[in-house]
């Protein structure tokens, strides 16, 4: 009866795994890296590790505080979650801030976590210079720990421990060291949040168009590009832009939308000249790429 079901399930296409065997596979391949104490956190995490090795055949693991130390490309990074390999691999495997010009720009990175775009961006030779904006201080600790591990490559000028929106403000964000990622004016509205570990965290958010309009007139020289990710931030942000008039001197611009939907996005960018990109990636979040037409 196994025997014939194993079969049934082949001619169609799928496969049945051991789910022990597949386990010990995995535990032996992260195990090949010398890593002793976070063996759970990369057996959790082997597709992104499989990923990143995979593209970058240099990677190293090692044991480093309370996460992991990953080394390849050039660069050091220090993760401590499955969330924070998997922004790795949207970064560095996926590329999905991977835009190519010819032109000198300045990075303005909206919710810039531990760094993992900042440093992402450090590497492309076009990118002068870096203005970084990440409002929870546990999460700015940590990126500014990976920036300094590699003060050699980064081209961060600016990491900024507050974050942008409509105005100047104090501002009580929920935090799980877990998903970092996932911190911002949602909420309880992120399905990440497990209520165990939630805590609440006091953070600055200071008014986007001022931050961005004072980035654009250091750099005169240089086109403007703005990656935003901030966890439901976006919509007030493109508030501050867009009546300020600070959004038409923005030339490139990446970001992920949350919860609210990306029209109301999409028709501001419209409005002030920029060809957009738009896709949905869950059922509440996509992406935007945007170029302001000459």
């Amino acid at each position: 009866m196994k025997t014939a079901l194993y079969k049934l399930v082949s001619q169609l296409g799928y496969k049945i795994e051991n789910k022990k065997k597949e386990q010990e596979r995995r535990t032996k391949a992260v195990s090949g890296y010398g890593v002793t104490k976070q063996i759970p956190l990369l057996v959790k995490s082997f597709v992104f590790v499989q990923n990143i090795a995979r593209k970058y055949q240099d990677l190293q693991i090692t044991d480093y505080k309370d996460g992991v130390l990953m080394t390849f490309n050039g660069l050091k990074i220090y993760v401590e979650s499955y969330e924070e390999l998997f922004i790795l691999n949207e970064v560095f495997v996926q590329n999905d801030y991977n835009f190519l010009t010819n032109e000198k720009v300045v990075v303005v990175d909206i919710g810039a976590n531990i760094g993992t775009s900042c440093l992402f961006f450090s590497k492309m030779e076009n990118v002068q210079k870096i203005y970084a904006f990440e409002p929870v201080p546990d999460t700015f600790m940590q990126a500014t720990l990976n920036l300094e591990l590699n003060k050699e490559i980064s081209k961060v000028a600016q990491l900024n421990n507050f974050g942008l929106g409509k105005n100047n403000r104090d501002e009580v964000f929920l935090f799980d060291r877990n998903v970092k990622g996932n911190t911002g004016v949602r909420g309880a509205m992120s399905t990440s949040f497990k209520s165990e570990n939630v805590v609440e965290t006091n953070v600055v958010i200071k008014n986007a168009a001022d931050q961005i309009n004072a980035v654009i007139a250091d750099n005169p020289d240089c086109k403007t590009v703005v990656k935003m990710d901030c966890e439901g931030g976006e919509y007030e942000i493109f508030e501050s832009l867009s009546e300020s008039g600070v959004i038409a001197k923005i030339d490139y611009l990446m970001m992920e939308w949350h919860d609210k939907g990306a029209e109301v996005l999409e028709e501001v960018l419209r409005k002030n000249g920029f060809i957009c990109f738009s896709q949905r990636l869950e059922f509440n979040s996509g992406m935007i790429y945007a170029v302001k037409l000459k």
